[in-house]
């Protein structure tokens, strides 16, 4: 019985020599996914990433580790797509090295099995990693929308809340909306009364 076919994927493919390149491409073919860019240069991998927008980058090690870290660092440094990484013998030093530039698997020995279950643990290590930095996100603009809220109606940071939630009643809106549309709109507010903008005068 044939297993059901992937999901296809957008791979780059890097490594060290070109003849290396087409080992990779051949295995990302082998397992159903399309290499959309293929390169060795350090200095175009960053660009390349972010031009071309793959699904997971695939960089294999050859023999000059300095030359596949520097790799690998170009391409976390586009922040697009999880970065795995193909290793003939296994190699903790390279490995640790490499897990510190932001890979999220590798493959040893090299063979399509193995390629298939590091770009599997890879999605779902950059899926987690995305939620969390989203959650973190969404939990930065609610503060920054609640001062707002604070300093243009003179309220506590308890009552600035509960405008957020009131806004956020309607359909299908949540509170992290309700807080980008005060974030992004806030000069739009309506402004303080004349009472709210009154200070005591002491004495």
């Amino acid at each position: 019985m044939d297993s059901p076919k992937l999901t296809e994927l957008r791979v780059l493919a890097a490594n060290e020599t070109v003849e290396d390149l087409e080992q990779i491409a051949s295995l990302v073919i082998q397992i159903g996914h399309v290499v959309v860019a293929r390169g060795v240069r350090i200095d175009q991998m960053a660009r390349v990433a972010a031009e071309e927008r793959p699904d997971v980058a695939v960089v294999g090690l050859r023999g000059d580790t300095a030359h596949a870290l520097d790799l690998i660092s170009e391409i976390t440094r586009a922040g697009i797509c999880p970065v795995i990484t193909l290793i003939a013998e296994e190699n903790p030093e390279f490995t640790k090295q490499a897990s510190e530039r932001g890979i999220y698997a590798y493959a040893s020995p090299i063979g399509p099995e193995e390629l298939r279950g590091a770009i599997d643990v890879a999605l779902s290590r950059f899926g987690r990693y995305e939620q969390l930095e989203g959650a973190m996100s969404r939990r930065g603009t609610i503060e920054r929308a609640k001062g707002i809220l604070m300093e243009r109606y003179l309220i506590g940071e308890q009552q600035a809340f509960e405008m957020l939630r009131r806004q956020a009643r309607s359909p299908g809106m949540k509170i992290g909306d309700a807080a980008e549309t005060v974030v992004h709109a806030h000069r739009l507010l309506p402004p303080q009364s004349p009472a709210a903008r009154q200070k005591p005068t002491g004495q």
